[in-house]
C-alpha cells in the first residue's frame, strides 16, 4: 500500500512535470520507474498531453522512452492533438514531424471523422499541411459534417493554407452536407480575401466548359479589383489570385523569385515569358489569352477600376 502511494506522488509529480517542460524532472521520474504510459484523470497519456501543446522536447522523451505515437483516446490521437495544438507553428511543425517518424498515421480519423490535416488547416498552419499532405493524408477527405481541410481553413480565414491546399490539390468545389462550397464558407465568415481566391480557383474541367470557365475568371478578377480600393488592393495577392484562376498556381513561387509582378506578366510577349522560365506551350497559352481578353474587357468598360489600373 505503501509503495501504491508512492507511485501516485511520483505519477502526479510527473504531470506537474510534463505541464512546466521541466524535461530534467520528467527524465529522472521516469528513470525511477514511473510508466511512460501513466494516465492522466482525463484518461490520456503524458506524450497525449505534451502534444497537446506541441512540447517538443517532452514528447521525444517520452517517444524514447516508448511511448505509443499511435495512442488514440476515444480515436483522438495523439497526433491530432499536436495538430490542433494552440502553440507556435514551428513547434507543431517539429513535433508532428517527429510523431511521423514513429508511425503515427496522418489518415486516421476521429468519431467526427476530422482527420489531422483538417485539425492542421483549422489551426492555420500551412507548413504542417503540407507536412500531413506529403505523408499521404488524403486532401479532399470530408468530416462528417461534409467539411474537408480547405473549407476549415476557409472557414477560420487562414489564407496561407488555403492557397497551400489549393497548390496539393484541394477541390474547391466540394460541399458540405448543407451545400456549402469551402468559397460559401469563406463568404459567410467575412473573409473576402479567401472568398475571392476560391471564386477565382479555377475549375479543373474539360472540354467546351474551358472556355466559359476561363472568361468567368476574366470577368471575376476584373470584378474583384473593383470591390477593393487601391489602399485595400495592396493587401490582396492579385498575383496569386490571377494565377490560380488560370489553372497556373505552379507558376507562383517561380515567378515571385524572380521577384516578378502581376503587371509586368500582363505586359509580357510569349519570348519573354520563356526567359522568365514560363518554358510550357499550354502555359504560355492561357497567360497570353488572358491578357488578350482583359484588354478587351478594358476597351469594352472604358475605365477599369483604379486598382486594376495600378496593376495594369
Amino acid at each position: 500500500q505503501l509503495e501504491e502511494m508512492v507511485q501516485a506522488e511520483k505519477s502526479e509529480a510527473l504531470k506537474k512535470a510534463l505541464f512546466r517542460g521541466d524535461v530534467s524532472l520528467a527524465e529522472e521520474l521516469l528513470n525511477s520507474g514511473i510508466s511512460v504510459e501513466s494516465g492522466c484523470q482525463s484518461g490520456g497519456t503524458p506524450l497525449m498531453r505534451a502534444a497537446s501543446v506541441a512540447d517538443f522536447a517532452v514528447v521525444r522523451l517520452l517517444l524514447d522512452r516508448g511511448a505509443n505515437a499511435c495512442f488514440e483516446l476515444d480515436k483522438y490521437t495523439v497526433l491530432m492533438a499536436a495538430c490542433a495544438a494552440p502553440a507556435p507553428e514551428e513547434n507543431i511543425l517539429k513535433t508532428v514531424e517527429l510523431l511521423l517518424s514513429r508511425n503515427a498515421d496522418p489518415s486516421f480519423a476521429c468519431r467526427k471523422q476530422m482527420t489531422p490535416l483538417m485539425y492542421a488547416a483549422k489551426n492555420g498552419c500551412a507548413r504542417v499541411v503540407a507536412l500531413l499532405v506529403a505523408h499521404g493524408s488524403p486532401v479532399n477527405a470530408q468530416d462528417e459534417n461534409g467539411y474537408s481541410a480547405l473549407m476549415w481553413a476557409a472557414q477560420h480565414g487562414h489564407k496561407s493554407v488555403v492557397l497551400k491546399l489549393l497548390e496539393l490539390g484541394a477541390d474547391k468545389n466540394l460541399q458540405t452536407k448543407d451545400e456549402k462550397t469551402a468559397a460559401e464558407i469563406a463568404k459567410i465568415n467575412k473573409h473576402s480575401e479567401i472568398y475571392s481566391l476560391l471564386s477565382l480557383a479555377a475549375h479543373h474541367l474539360q472540354g467546351r466548359y474551358r472556355e466559359t470557365i476561363k472568361q468567368e475568371t476574366i470577368n471575376k478578377f476584373l470584378t474583384a479589383a473593383s470591390d477593393h480600393g487601391a489602399g485595400s488592393y495592396s493587401t490582396f495577392d492579385a498575383m496569386e489570385v490571377f494565377l490560380h484562376g488560370l489553372a497556373l498556381e505552379h507558376l507562383i513561387g517561380s515567378l515571385k523569385e524572380k521577384d516578378i509582378t502581376l503587371r509586368q506578366l500582363l505586359t509580357m510577349r510569349k519570348d519573354e515569358l520563356i526567359q522568365i522560365g514560363v518554358t510550357s506551350p499550354g502555359d504560355q497559352c492561357k497567360l497570353l489569352d488572358a491578357v488578350t481578353e482583359l484588354r478587351v474587357e478594358e476597351m469594352r468598360s472604358g475605365d477599369l477600376p483604379e486598382a486594376a489600373e495600378l496593376e495594369l
